[in-house]
């Protein structure tokens, strides 16, 4: 029997030993009629969602051969990782893009909070066998994004994310490609309804740029957001599953 790759890795089934297929029992029916209506009057979008699992919910998760670890992406829940969170954010390194450096009680946990009761977006953690390194911002739907007037071609169901590595034990250019292509297949894997991803880092962050160009991103074009100067990066679904997710 012969499957493609482009196959494969859209297979969406839940975790479940013995087989593991990359998404989290939350999403069994990721691909059926399980939705929530955006209602938010400063939202343009009525379109609907697949809801957000509950804080703590692993999501993702899979075998990367090159690094002989599981990749695992969970919900993150305020009362577990707002500490690890906080921490990365009074990292210099993190700050520079980031911007939130301070306390946790002051600044971060209201921040968590008011993200938790978004519905347009999910926060989560990545993890390398079980020890958290990655922060996954605000998996977003575009359309009801402050993005949104920027995304060139973006539909109802498309989706971006803001990313930050807080653990300096696991960076690197070995790593980057695992969860940076890991984030997109989970995304394309929730709702095939997805088409694109995007994502608008800084224009003078140029070595995450250069590490999207080289793993399957275009770069659309150059815009002004009132508190920078971003890059519209964008992958669409049959580019990503040409490949799949980098091993």
């Amino acid at each position: 029997m012969i499957c493609r790759r482009s196959v494969f890795f859209q297979v969406a089934l839940p975790t479940a030993d013995p087989y593991k297929c990359w998404l989290g029992s939350d999403f069994l029916n990721a691909t059926l009629a399980r939705y929530y209506e955006s209602t938010s009057p400063e939202r343009a979008c009525d379109q609907l969602r697949v809801p957000n699992p509950p804080p703590g919910s692993v999501i993702y998760s899979r075998d990367v051969p090159s690094l002989n670890k599981m990749f695992t992406m969970h919900v993150l829940s305020i009362a577990d990782d707002a500490d690890t969170f906080s921490e990365w954010m009074n990292n210099d390194r993190v700050a520079e893009f980031w911007n939130m450096k301070g306390a946790k009680d002051k600044m971060h946990l209201p921040y968590l909070h008011r993200l938790e009761a978004d519905k347009h977006v999910l926060t989560v953690i990545g993890s390398l066998d079980a020890e958290r390194f990655l922060y996954a911002a605000e998996l977003y739907y575009v359309a009801e994004d402050h993005l949104a007037p920027f995304a060139d071609g973006a539909g109802p169901y498309d989706r971006g994310f803001h990313v930050l590595v807080g653990n300096e034990r696991l960076r690197g250019p070995h790593i980057v490609p695992v969860w940076l292509t890991s984030i997109v297949h989970f995304l394309l894997l929730q709702d095939h309804r997805t088409r694109y991803v995007f994502l608008e880092p800084r224009t003078d962050n140029e070595k995450l740029i250069g590490y999207l160009l080289r793993n399957g991103f275009e770069k659309l074009k150059e815009f002004d957001f009132p508190h920078k100067r971003a890059a519209l990066m964008r992958i669409d679904r049959d580019t990503f599953f040409q490949v799949g997710p980098s091993r």
